[in-house]
């Protein structure tokens, strides 16, 4: 029985798949965190977009819950990177173009 859902489109995983690339390469994650990981990035991703596609929604609505979206995500992200991992992170963060 295959999974209704978002989290089975393939736009879904690709972006999935690329956001974990990225960030393993870039923090050097273990297979464990990897694993930790992806369904974070999967919540994250498929929440992101059912505010995008919400037409009830204004565009400043959209970009206040993206941001908490993000933040409450990011935390669930750090909780799993050891403190190495954490300030790469940061540091990620705040090079990476808005």
């Amino acid at each position: 029985m295959s999974q209704a859902g978002q989290g089975s489109d393939p736009e879904t995983r690709a972006k999935v798949q690329a956001r974990l690339q990225e960030l393993s390469t870039e923090l050097n994650l273990t297979d464990d965190q990897k694993a930790q990981l992806k369904p974070i990035l999967q919540d994250e991703v498929q929440q992101l977009r059912a505010v995008n596609d919400d037409a009830s929604l204004t565009a400043d609505q959209k970009k206040a819950k993206f941001t908490d979206i993000r933040q409450s995500h990011k935390s669930q992200m750090v909780s799993i990177l050891n403190p190495e991992q954490q300030k790469k992170l940061q540091l990620l963060k705040e090079t990476s173009p808005k």
